[in-house]
């Protein structure tokens, strides 16, 4: 059961995404943004760890120290050149839709012995996996506000799908129960 909580409170976070993405497609340097975001997040742990080893009467290892090192050092080269990093974005944005989309693809498929979904479950998925493939093809020239846009529907679009595939197998979850 923690797990169809998890599919459903990962659906609703995903739907508040989309929607914040929709949102915001309009901002031309959001994919600067987001790339500031990612190397603090990359610069903030590495120096705790690094701080705490400094702190600490044991020693570091050399992998976990050359590790935050590295963190430090991609992370503030996030925050300082973000137009460089947002074009890799455009591509993990790409990534994200087509994995996605195979995800529930595959999802869908594994249900199938259980609960018989109808064939529109299924075009919400394509159509992800469609765009990723649309996207990872267009030259990067221009098209930052339009992948934030089309990203920012189609996680709408299958956090809408996530939940009606969490409604559609509720009955087939709860039959066994009932059941024993």
């Amino acid at each position: 059961m923690l797990s169809r909580n998890s599919n459903l409170f990962q659906a609703i976070i995903v739907g508040v995404v989309g929607i914040l993405l929709i949102c915001l497609h309009g901002r031309i340097d959001l994919l600067n943004w987001v790339s500031i975001a990612v190397g603090l997040m990359f610069v903030l742990p590495s120096l705790y760890v690094l701080c705490k080893s400094f702190g600490s009467k044991q020693s570091l290892p050399g992998g976990v120290a050359f590790v935050s090192v590295g963190g430090v050092i991609l992370g503030l080269l996030m925050c300082i050149f973000p137009a460089e990093f947002a074009k890799f974005f455009v591509y993990v944005f790409a990534a994200l839709l087509i994995i996605f989309g195979i995800f529930h693809i595959v999802d869908l498929a594994s249900w199938n012995k259980s609960v018989k979904f109808p064939f529109f479950f299924y075009i919400i998925p394509i159509l992800m996996v469609a765009a990723g493939i649309v996207i990872l093809c267009t030259p990067l020239s221009g098209i930052n506000e339009i992948v934030v846009l089309i990203t920012g529907i189609a996680l709408v679009a299958s956090s809408f799908n996530s939940i009606m595939e969490y409604f559609g197998t509720r009955k087939a979850i709860a039959a066994p129960k009932e059941e024993e």
